[in-house]
């Protein structure tokens, strides 16, 4: 069940997609149009991890979209579907429709909804989100599929190349945002899997840092708090040779 690039998913540049309102998020409908596809990614089941209670396949496809008619507007969309148990791809429809599995909890949206709900600063602002099932046409008739759409925000996601070129202020500096961001998240009841630099956007020229990768993200203590180590986890400090580096942040480089 490694992750690996696929194309189960196909969105073309200009069409239109529609997110319905959700008026306990403030969130009204919105038409989207598609610019560009960025990268789809794909988790496949065989039949035994079926049986052995493994959730059913799924693809995820990251695109660019603009709200239809300000095409200055830009967000990020993903969209996740069902795909068939290995094998089964290329079965008729009616083999893949007895897969189906109508709905599922997708850990990155109930993780922008927790924190849209809870008013959580720092992060890329949801812009909408549909879960419906798929069409009698499309690769599981009757499967899962979850959209969802957030703000583009300014600035480019970080990498340790970057930080580590940037003078120790700017990384105090981000390193301190970065503590204020993610503490409000795990008090939300949220935690990022997502470890890297990569997952923050850094707007160099306003000096802001946003917190912006929820793909892998699950329900936790709201008690949880905020470690030194955290740092080392992202990338944003490094630690001494120590076995207990953990707990002594003696020798970092900060």
């Amino acid at each position: 069940m490694d992750p690996f690039e696929s194309s189960y998913i196909w969105v073309y540049e200009g069409t239109e997609i529609t997110t319905e309102a959700k008026p306990e998020l403030q969130l009204p409908s919105r038409t989207w149009i598609i610019t560009k596809k960025l990268e789809e990614i794909a988790n496949v089941t065989t039949q035994w991890d079926i049986d052995h209670g493994y959730k059913p396949g799924c693809a995820g496809a990251k695109l660019i979209c603009h709200l239809k008619g300000h095409p200055q507007k830009l967000a990020f969309m993903r969209i996740y579907r069902q795909i068939p148990i290995d094998g089964t791809a290329f079965a008729p429809s009616s083999i893949r429709a007895s897969q189906a599995v109508p709905r599922i909890s997708n850990c990155e949206l109930r993780a922008f909804i927790t924190l849209t709900q809870q008013k959580c600063s720092g992060i890329p602002k949801l812009l909408g989100y549909h879960e419906g099932t798929q069409g009698p046409n499309e690769i599981v008739p009757g499967g899962y599929e979850v959209l969802i759409v957030w703000e583009k925000v300014p600035g480019n996601p970080l990498s340790k190349d970057y930080f580590w070129s940037l003078k120790k202020k700017q990384r105090d500096w981000i390193r301190e945002q970065f503590r204020q961001i993610y503490q409000q998240i795990l008090r939300c009841g949220i935690t990022p899997l997502n470890t890297t630099p990569a997952s923050l956007t850094y707007d160099e020229s306003t000096g802001s840092l946003c917190f912006s990768n929820f793909e892998a993200a699950v329900p936790t203590d709201p008690k949880k708090r905020f470690r030194q180590a955290d740092y080392v986890i992202y990338g944003l400090a490094k630690p001494s040779d120590r076995t207990d580096w953990p707990e002594d942040t003696s020798g970092w480089q900060w």
